[in-house]
């Protein structure tokens, strides 16, 4: 089906009576707010005058007649606006399709409305400025312009078909508009929330400048550069087209920014149509109205909720089976060797699975799921030290283990205290692990597998609750550290020279467990991404060993390959861990694998069914500004040039560089607010590593301390 943006132009209504007759227009609308009575005789004759003065400057700007009627004005107010409708509806038509407007599509732009105030609403709004402080009347043309009061002459409406596609419309949004409140961490991407008594809800944005970053023909010049608001009358002749009005007259005028849901368009269009002057202008205001209104948007919302619910029902289907089986080579060892241990391992499967799903269901206390994994971490360990084989007590040692080691990630429904225990038990029983292949290398080849995924768990929960292999970092980190840096480092080089001699028929059995494949390349390349923001660290023997064994491992794994069967199993339905399914885009990103823009497209369509933690989208932002800033790459095909030979604009470069780093910042202060602190920690590094700029947390109050003179 294709997919499309409408794009509307609303001129204002045709009605531009001679300006002479307005005051009659002015004095019903300062009547209807009692001016008079709230700031004088003379306060109310002086705002009069300034209202007339002003609306002779709208007058002008819009090219309507000062003496007569006019339906079909002309002037710089209406072309510009014109001019920005023709704009997006051009890159909308584009072959091939532009990126930012493919971005906003796949955001969830259903709809883009473009309008400018008619005479009525203008006056209306003059008034109410006024009686906030009638010096914002003072200057009557610096009112119309860029930092004026009127800061919602001209308004751009982007409505979307569901609520958690606004956050992705607001992000993409930076890519046309320039607005100076884009990385404020109280702020949507610089929007913020309107909630009116009316029962009218929106995102707004406000003071913005038109200003498309990715078009050098539009803008070269800095959109902050001073103006001389007088000069604008003589800026256009007859014959410029749209994209030389824009050029002109961009820096000139505010542009206010309402974002919508589908349904809170229909509840707005509605509730302006039917008592606009009732509730928004305070004519004959009444609290039962008001009422009424407000229950009407209230239902609509929980309408929209239910579709959007309903959406999301529809989409998890796809997610819903996360029961872990075990891996198919482990499976097919105990079918092997034992048989009977075959159907013991199935059974505790279940059982630990069984725990698990009435645990999280309220029919057994924490006590009760503690205490009963215990026992089956402990009967499992008993049955492992008195097998004969080998291999098999191995399997059953990590089935153990990974009862531990599933408890340590329960974040959720434990406290730091527990969950430290639970991840010092489960390193203890990895390591006892460990130390087995070590001694008994006998066991190795045919049970590389096993110690390959034993030390990825071990330095998973090193990740997970420290700095994992950032070295130096950790300094005043409140967080579990229950395994050394030096310890982590040579794990992680064994597990890399385990892995690279890998052989075929061991790769073919992961490759049977679909994703178990992919997730082990993915997480020790995030290991060995962690690993080199410090690897430049003097004295550190394996470090040239690492690297080497570094870029062994990606040589042979992160292949086109490897995004053929990523492919593959999308289509079969294999994945069913939308999480994992962000962080896999990124570490493809990262490498000139996959297209940032593809990739935004499914990880926006992932978050319609589950949250996404803020540290993984942070992931994709900075593999993105690698893929586009660092390596200059717009396609697949081009990163896989010679750095030199790519040809990416430094104009496009820049507006890449500026774009994906401010999404970053906003990430940050999500991260550091919402997620553990190492994890902050580790994105603030990797974003000052990668991007060669200081993240300040503290910017806000450096401001008040700086001006006190401290």
């Amino acid at each position: 089906m294709h997919s499309y943006i409408s794009i509307h132009h609303l001129t204002p209504a045709a009605h531009f009576p001679p300006l002479a007759s307005l005051r009659s227009s002015v004095t019903r609308a300062m009547a209807g707010k009692d001016v008079a009575a709230r700031i004088g005789e003379e306060g109310a004759a002086l705002m009069e005058q300034r209202i007339m003065d002003a609306m002779g400057v709208y007058y002008r700007l819009t090219g309507a007649d000062l003496e007569s009627p006019t339906s079909e004005p002309n002037g710089l107010l209406p072309r510009f606006v014109r001019s920005l409708t023709e704009y997006f509806a051009t890159l909308e038509r584009e072959y091939p399709p532009n990126k930012e407007i493919s971005i906003l599509r796949t955001s969830g732009v259903q709809t883009i409305k473009i309008r400018y105030k008619f005479t009525e609403s203008v006056i209306k709004k003059l008034v109410k400025l006024g009686l906030r402080d009638l010096e914002l009347l003072a200057d009557p043309l610096k009112i119309f312009l860029r930092g004026g009061a009127l800061h919602d002459l001209i308004g751009v409406l982007f409505v979307c078909t569901y609520p958690y596609e606004q956050a992705w419309v607001a992000r993409s949004l930076y890519n046309f508009f320039y607005y100076p409140h884009r990385t404020d961490d109280h702020l949507l991407y610089g929007f913020y929330t309107v909630k009116k008594k009316s029962g009218y809800q929106a995102l707004h944005c406000d003071e913005t400048l038109f200003h498309p970053r990715f078009d050098e023909t539009l803008s070269q010049a800095e959109p902050h550069h001073p103006i001389d608001p007088d000069a604008i009358f003589g800026l256009l002749e007859e014959g410029d087209d749209a994209r030389t009005v824009l050029r002109k007259l961009s820096p000139y005028f505010n542009i206010e920014i309402q974002l919508r849901s589908r349904l809170e368009n229909v509840w707005a269009d509605m509730e302006h149509a039917n008592s606009y002057n009732v509730l928004a202008k305070g004519s004959g205001r009444s609290d039962d109205i008001t009422v009424q209104w407000r229950l009407l948007a209230e239902s609509l919302k929980n309408i929209e909720a239910q579709l959007q619910q309903l959406q999301i029902d529809t989409e998890q289907s796809r997610f819903r089976d996360n029961r872990r089986t075990g891996y198919t080579f482990v499976m097919r060892m105990l079918r092997n060797y034992d048989p009977g241990a075959l159907a013991l391992f199935k059974k505790s499967i279940a059982h630990v699975q069984s725990l698990r799903e009435n645990f999280i269901a309220h029919e057994i206390s924490r006590r009760t799921y503690v205490h009963d994994l215990g026992e089956e971490a402990e009967r499992i360990r008993h049955y492992a030290n008195h097998h004969p084989n080998p291999l098999v007590m191995l399997i059953f040692r990590m089935q153990s283990a990974y009862i531990y080691y599933r408890l340590a990630n329960h974040f959720e429904y434990f406290n730091h205290y527990d969950i430290r225990q639970f991840a010092h038990l489960a390193l203890k029983a990895y390591s006892h692990i460990d130390n087995y292949f070590s001694t008994h290398r006998e066991v190795c080849e045919e049970g590389a597998l096993l110690h390959i995924i034993a030390i990825l768990r071990y330095l998973r929960l090193g990740q997970k609750y420290g700095m994992g292999l950032v070295a130096n970092a950790n300094d005043g980190v409140e967080s579990i550290e229950l395994v050394s840096y030096s310890v982590q480092v040579r794990l992680f080089l064994h597990a890399l020279q385990e892995l690279n001699g890998l052989r075929e028929s061991d790769l073919d059995y992961l490759r049977e467990d679909n994703i178990a494949y992919i997730k082990i390349i993915h997480r020790f390349d995030v290991l060995a991404r962690e690993w080199e923001i410090f690897s430049e660290r003097a004295g550190m023997l394996e470090s040239a060993q690492i690297a080497e064994e570094i870029a062994r491992f990606r040589n042979r794994y992160l292949t086109k390959e490897l995004v053929d069967y990523f492919h593959a199993l999308l289509q079969r339905d294999k994945i069913k861990e939308a999480p994992f399914l962000v962080q896999f885009y990124a570490t493809l990103i990262w490498h000139g694998l996959y297209l940032p823009l593809d990739a935004l497209r499914e990880i926006i369509r992932l978050s319609a069914y589950e949250e996404i933690a803020k540290s993984h989208l942070f992931r994709y932002e900075l593999a993105a500004y690698r893929f586009l800033v660092l390596q200059r790459c717009e396609s697949v095909d081009e990163c896989a040039k010679p750095l030199q030979e790519r040809q990416l604009s430094e104009r496009k470069i820049r507006h890449y560089a500026h774009y994906h780093r401010e999404n970053m910042i906003q990430l940050l202060f999500h991260i550091e607010r919402e997620e553990p602190e190492n994890i902050f920690l580790k994105a603030k590094i990797a974003f000052e590593k990668i991007t060669g700029e200081l993240f300040r947390i503290k910017q806000f109050s450096e401001i008040l301390k700086n001006g006190r003179g401290n």
